[in-house]
């Protein structure tokens, strides 16, 4: 449950840092997502539960529009190193700005946070093994300002 607040507190932050930008730019396509990957456990569920619900609250306190919100989440086989680095490359390439104080790669999680223009965009994934599965867990999260 601990780990469980302090992603969620993480979340947060990282939302209401991103929310400051320009103008608005694309979000990369989700990597390789797997429609046969599942998880079955209550931990994962509330974690990814209280992403959705605090990352948008995060953005919206930012001052993200909220009816520019937009969300997805997907399961990839790929490794959580994979999904930080593609995100990274894709998002560099397009001249997204990595928000510093954003948390970053931390024992299994990934929080990253990043603008362009008027754009903020907020990545989090979370690698499956301890729940018993295979593959990494991926939440994105964009709106506008």
């Amino acid at each position: 449950m601990k780990f469980v607040t302090r992603m969620w507190g993480l979340l947060v932050v990282t939302a209401l840092l991103v929310a400051c930008g320009g103008s608005p730019a694309e979000v990369p396509s989700p990597l390789a997502p797997s429609d046969t990957l599942k998880v079955d456990n209550a931990a994962f569920n509330e974690i990814t539960a209280g992403w959705e619900q605090q990352v948008s609250a995060g953005l919206e306190v930012g001052m993200v529009k909220p009816e520019t919100i937009v969300t997805d989440s997907y399961m990839t086989n790929s490794a959580i190193a994979e999904v930080v680095d593609y995100y990274n490359k894709q998002l560099g390439a397009t001249g997204w700005t990595y928000r510093k104080r954003t948390p970053g790669l931390q024992d299994g999680v990934y929080i990253g946070g990043f603008e362009h223009g008027t754009t903020s965009l907020v990545v989090g994934a979370i690698d499956l093994a301890p729940f018993g599965a295979t593959g990494t867990y991926v939440y994105v999260a964009s709106g506008h300002k």
